[in-house]
């Protein structure tokens, strides 16, 4: 199993909902190396503030010079959900920054990417494995979400074989902790008076995964990294 403790850790989207608290923990144990563009300074301030080295950086557009390249481990969560249809500027920032995030870092040991389980095509409430069937599952909420993220692991794995680079696809979904998620996402939505997207196909199943959970399982994703890529569920063991 992978010992996350004294490593140099790099993770993108590192302020987000699933990306802070994880960052948080591993700067206790791990030189952490935070990438985002950073657009609210708070948001830089506060991760600094738990020990993560920030460097500012456009995955869609950005050269990447800054980004350090001798890391143990890539951790990328980072992702764009536009709500506009903006196909070109998604696909940059999700698929092709995956790979050119890949191709920076391709000496480390392994490297993590997040994908999600919306990559699925709908199929009622049969489980989903990992080799069924991939839609536009988020079209009615995130138009452009799950098509990009179809792209982004098609990326991950050519560059995966391209560098040699052992990598792991984990599709999350639902996750949830102090820092929010899709239940308080929901519960605003409710105290607001809003309506809230499910499928037409209800009951409508989730199965969150807390954060303290998904810290636990990343020596063991890392550690099933390969070439070629592991694609695996991530998601609450319900």
């Amino acid at each position: 199993m992978v010992d996350l403790r004294g490593m140099r850790i790099l993770i993108t989207g590192p302020a987000s909902q699933v990306g802070f608290p994880i960052a948080r923990e591993l700067a206790r144990t791990n030189e952490v190396i935070g990438v985002a563009r950073f657009g609210d300074p708070r948001a830089r301030t506060r991760l600094e503030d738990v020990g993560v080295r920030c460097v500012a950086a456009d995955l869609a557009s950005d050269a990447l010079e800054g980004v350090p390249a001798d890391v143990d481990y890539v951790l990328h969560f980072a992702v764009v959900k536009s709500r506009a249809l903006d196909f070109e500027y998604d696909l940059a920032a999700n698929a092709e920054g995956v790979g050119r995030l890949m191709a920076r870092c391709r000496g480390a040991k392994a490297f993590l990417v997040c994908s999600t389980t919306g990559v699925y095509a709908e199929a009622g409430r049969e489980p989903r494995k990992e080799g069924d069937p991939l839609g536009d599952n988020h079209r009615v909420m995130l138009p452009t979400y799950s098509i990009s993220k179809i792209a982004a692991e098609a990326v991950a794995r050519f560059a995966a074989r391209e560098f040699g680079l052992p990598t792991t696809v984990a599709r999350l979904n639902v996750p949830y902790g102090d820092n929010g998620g899709w239940p308080a996402f929901h519960l605003e939505l409710l105290l607001a008076g809003q309506p809230i997207a499910v499928s037409t196909d209800q009951p409508n199943v989730y199965n969150p995964i807390h954060e303290d959970d998904m810290l636990a399982h990343l020596p063991r994703l890392l550690d099933i990294a390969s070439v070629p890529a592991t694609t695996i569920n991530w998601a609450g063991s319900e």
